[in-house]
């Protein structure tokens, strides 16, 4: 039992590993302050600067925390082992009860975490919460779904499908949410992540600074197909080029069927529907016999198959058939397959889907 300063007195083996940790430490405090994050991730929001210099912050001051920590561990295990010939109980440091080592160690990491929940108070209702946006914000819808996403913007009919468009330097609020599972919205490039929670809209409001194409992950399982949810991006644009963008979208939208029918299956272009198929479909389905299923099914043969002559519906497998599943969606043994409003599939997708998969052989 300690009874005196005398025997909290720490020996030259613990002051020469103090201060090759110092040495350590300063190094890396060092590297933290020169790493150039925004060399590996763009910072293509204004948000973005602000929260690297947070991200700084931490690690800035982790650095000495981890070294020393995991330092006087390693340095007191191999100090103070058991040797040959001692006996089990043979007392190691002296510093048990160190009332000034308490003080400091505990000191210290409580100065931090309260800096540091002090300084995120301050920035993160600068991006989260309605107060963030500004009379001047857009503001986007984003929704996740069973493996897409979905955009809607103001002014235009139909949402867009798992790209998302920004014109640069205007500030835009993303309202985010879910129709079936939680997802959640990452953007890396803007630093900024939210959960999409079924119910629930949460706004986060940025401005995007750099024009360029940045990915969008989904950074919570949400099913088997989760995976699929990768090479999706946000394309930051300059205002006239976002200008022809919405406009154009706008001009397709104006002239799209709205229903599909024999004459809109009738124009299905098949090499349209293989793209799509790619990048909407693959998650659940290959192009493969029946039995290769994901999700469900394989599709190829799909209008030509003895084995399995009617489609999971009942129904013949003719393309107003296949049509219908696609628009309204079908729930069966294998599951629920998402309608079309889900899939962000227009009239003319679904006719390009049937085309496309009427070559699958």
């Amino acid at each position: 039992m300690n009874t005196g300063h005398e025997e909290h007195k720490l020996d030259a083996g613990f002051w020469r590993a103090t201060i090759v940790m110092g040495v350590i430490s300063a190094l890396g405090m060092w590297g933290v302050v020169v790493f150039p994050i925004e060399r590996y991730v763009p910072e293509a929001a204004g948000i973005a600067v602000k929260i690297d210099w947070l991200f700084k912050f931490m690690a800035f001051f982790s650095v000495p925390i981890l070294v020393y920590v995991n330092g006087y561990m390693l340095y007191f295990t191999v100090r103070y082992r058991n040797r040959k010939g001692q006996p089990k109980d043979q007392p190691g440091s002296s510093i048990h009860d160190h009332k000034t080592l308490e003080f400091w160690w505990t000191a210290i990491p409580s100065v931090l975490m309260l800096v540091l929940g002090v300084l995120s108070y301050i920035l993160i209702p600068q991006y989260y919460t309605a107060r963030a946006a500004t009379a001047d914000s857009v503001t986007i819808e984003a929704i996740g779904h069973q493996f897409s996403w979905e955009f809607r913007y103001p002014g235009l009919r139909d949402p867009v499908p798992d790209e998302l468009h920004l014109p640069v330097d205007v500030a835009v609020t993303i309202d985010v949410t879910s129709t079936d599972v939680i997802h959640s919205f990452w953007v890396p490039a803007f630093r900024m992540k939210q959960d999409m929670i079924p119910g629930m809209v949460v706004p986060m409001t940025l401005t995007p600074t750099k024009v360029g194409k940045y990915e969008i992950i989904c950074t919570e399982f949400c099913g088997v197909g989760h995976s699929g949810m990768r090479d999706r991006y946000v394309y930051v644009q300059s205002q006239s080029d976002f200008d022809a963008w919405y406009a154009a979208q706008k001009t397709k939208q104006a002239h799209a069927p709205t229903e599909v029918t024999a004459a809109v299956l009738a124009s299905g272009d098949a090499a349209a529907g293989q793209q799509l198929f790619n990048s909407r479909c693959t998650t659940c389905h290959n192009a493969a016999p029946f039995d290769k299923r994901k999700v469900g099914p394989g599709l190829a043969n799909l209008f030509h198959d003895p084995a399995h002559p009617k489609l999971l519906s009942g129904k013949a497998p003719n393309s107003a058939d296949v049509a219908d599943i696609l628009e309204h969606g079908l729930s069966g043994p294998m599951g629920q397959m998402p309608n079309a409003q889900l899939n962000g599939l227009s009239p003319k997708d679904i006719a390009d889907l049937v085309a496309y998969l009427k070559t699958l052989k």
